[in-house]
């Protein structure tokens, strides 16, 4: 279960929910008993995109190994518009 705080307790104590963040991890920012935003440590920021940035590239090589054995097995065709693409 993530870390939780209001609003109001960030207006009386941000310091010690930056903290908490840093230390536990994300932090849920509630408004009227509601989600609102989070706060995350900058290293758990970087860490997140990393993955990303690992994901895509992920994808982007699948997508090009699929190409090429598409191609090798002369199973491309010219796209004459998005419609017969699908």
């Amino acid at each position: 279960m993530p870390l939780t705080a209001t609003t109001t307790d960030i207006q009386k104590s941000y310091r010690q929910v930056f903290n908490q963040a840093k230390k536990f991890g994300p932090v849920i920012i509630l408004t009227n008993n509601k989600p609102d935003v989070a706060i995350i440590s900058i290293e758990e920021l970087q860490k997140l995109r990393l993955q990303q940035q690992k994901a895509e590239m992920a994808d982007t090589l699948a997508t090009i190994r699929s190409y090429q054995k598409d191609k090798k097995q002369n199973k491309l065709v010219r796209a004459t518009s998005l419609a017969s693409l699908i």
